[in-house]
């Protein structure tokens, strides 16, 4: 079994219209699925985080023709939740689509962007990863972030650092580099390590990177 963290692209005609309307809107800064639950009556259900402020979000739903009920809890540290009932749209049924394959399954979060991008992870089979990446529908295309064998949950920070660079924070937390005051240095971590100080720096800076990209 592979993983595959992708950054989707969109064509101003492929972008959903709710992304469109995140990114237009000053009020709203970004927004994430978490869950979704596809029912076989014509609707989806999906529950989104979204960074900004509710009413903005609540009057776009209310005026969209295929909103069947929706709940929106208030907002805290600027960021509130959404739990909608849709229609199924033919926006819905394109992206359903580019990824409803073989063993293919989507692990959330997904990410809508602000520059229109949608960040995701698919998880299946080597070929099944491979023929949704080189598959995608007309109007979107794919940048792989990052691919390896899936050995847990990958959409957690710490799973998505290599055996080295695991190995190398463990090293640092152990020699006293993360506290405060720092107790140890880079080069306590490449002696630990059995590597050249820059080796241990690019370990740690790779792991960090992952870790805070996910944070915010």
């Amino acid at each position: 079994m592979k993983y595959a963290r992708l950054r989707i692209h969109h064509d101003p005609d492929s972008l959903h219209p709710m992304h469109a309307f995140e990114m237009a809107h000053d009020r709203i800064e970004s927004a994430e699925l978490l869950h979704w639950n596809t029912v076989l009556d014509g609707t989806n259900t999906f529950v989104f985080r979204i960074r900004g402020d509710p009413e903005p979000f609540r009057a776009k739903l209310e005026s969209r023709e295929v909103t069947v009920d929706y709940s929106l809890t208030p907002a805290v540290e600027g960021a509130f939740y959404c739990c909608v009932r849709d229609r199924v749209t033919s926006a819905d049924e394109g992206y359903i689509d580019a990824f409803a394959r073989g063993t293919l399954v989507v692990i959330p979060p997904i990410r809508f962007a602000p520059d229109g991008t949608t960040a995701l992870t698919v998880v299946g089979t080597p070929t099944d990863v491979e023929a949704a990446v080189e598959g995608l529908p007309d109007g979107l295309r794919a940048t792989v972030r990052s691919v390896g064998p899936y050995r847990r949950r990958v959409g957690e920070p710490s799973a998505r650092l290599t055996d080295r660079q695991r190995e190398a924070v463990a090293a640092a937390v152990a020699c006293g580099y993360y506290d405060s005051p720092r107790e140890g240095s880079v080069a306590d971590v490449a002696a630990a390590l059995d590597v050249a100080p820059g080796t241990a720096a690019e370990h740690l800076r790779k792991a960090e990177a992952t870790v805070m990209e996910s944070v915010v």
